[in-house]
């Protein structure tokens, strides 16, 4: 009997290569991948219009499309995560507290990304700053936001391609247009300890630098509130679900197999990385599992977007996971 193909839709990462390299299969699945993508925006907008059973998305942008009744389940495969407050920028000597981002025009490349949402969420968290304070200017396309939005927000038309967002807002805070501005980069290790790209890709234009930038305080950020913010995940048509029932089951044991073999795959530093990050959030992040920490920032999530205007109701985070695939 022939296999069944199911069509995927991932990044190229060390996590998931020995999928792609056809080490790791799907007993009884062919698997029919995409993985080359001008940024995790396209590939999310991609999935999001239906375009694959299975694919990498947007948290944020999942919980959404759940709340609207677009027929997706998600897997406990967190794929990408880390803390955020270092992706949030601003022209050095425009400020003197973060406070004063009230009233200000702040740029995003998604009004609607799981990173701006969890940067908009640490604003109000931490510093009292609501979103209807602050008025909002967007440089890129919109995966999915489903309804009106309770804050002024100007938007970039046409919008800019998938992958080029950055440097129209880097150029906008360094020229005075934008007050700072919310985007995605580095994550996992790097956000907490900083380094990485995303500093050097801002920062291409004159004083653009990160607004938060201490080690210690993401660290202590990430113990006291035990939220390790879920950026990525996979998900999949509930009618692939449904159609295949052992499917999901063997999707996340590919995936669990995936991230051991990861290692081959990675240089030392990285390796090295993982382990720091790991020692600091006191698990690990990325074992596939539908955790206490995962639940709680989940739950965080949800209650961000609603403070946003993005959602309107708290979801039961249980109903939103494929059944069978989480304890």
């Amino acid at each position: 009997m022939a296999n069944t193909r199911i069509t995927m839709g991932i990044p190229d990462h060390p996590r998931t290569r020995a999928i792609i390299d056809g080490d790791i299969n799907i007993d009884g699945y062919d698997l029919d991948l995409t993985y080359k993508f001008a940024s995790p925006g396209e590939r999310h907008y991609r999935f999001a219009q239906g375009e694959w059973d299975v694919g990498e998305y947007s948290a944020a942008t999942f919980m959404r499309t759940r709340e609207k009744g677009k027929a997706f389940l998600a897997l406990p495969i967190f794929f990408e995560r880390g803390p955020r407050q270092r992706n949030i920028f601003y022209r050095e000597g425009n400020l003197s507290s973060p406070t004063d981002l009230k009233g200000k025009k702040i740029g995003c490349f998604r009004y609607g990304a799981t990173a701006v949402v969890w940067e908009r969420g640490y604003l109000l968290d931490e510093h009292g700053l609501k979103t209807t304070d602050m008025s909002w200017y967007v440089s890129g396309k919109e995966v999915f936001i489903g309804q009106d939005l309770p804050v002024k927000v100007e938007r970039l038309e046409p919008p800019t391609p998938f992958g080029q967002e950055k440097a129209v807002l880097s150029r906008l805070v360094s020229e005075g247009a934008l007050h700072a501005a919310l985007v995605a980069g580095d994550m996992g290790y790097f956000g907490i300890f900083g380094g990485g790209t995303l500093p050097r890709i801002m920062g291409k234009f004159p004083g653009v630098k990160p607004l938060f930038d201490d080690t210690e305080d993401a660290i202590r950020w990430i113990k006291r509130t035990r939220l390790y913010p879920i950026i990525h995940l996979i998900a999949m048509k509930e009618e692939a679900a449904q159609k295949y029932p052992d499917l999901p089951a063997k999707l996340v044991e590919a995936f669990r197999a995936a991230k051991r073999a990861a290692p081959k795959y990675m240089k030392r530093d990285e390796i090295d990385g993982y382990e720091k990050e790991a020692a600091v959030v006191g698990e690990d992040p990325y074992d596939c599992v539908l955790g206490d920490m995962e639940k709680r920032t989940l739950q965080a999530l949800n209650r961000y977007q609603i403070e946003q205007g993005l959602m309107r109701k708290e979801l039961a985070l249980e109903s939103c996971f494929v059944p069978g695939t989480f304890k």
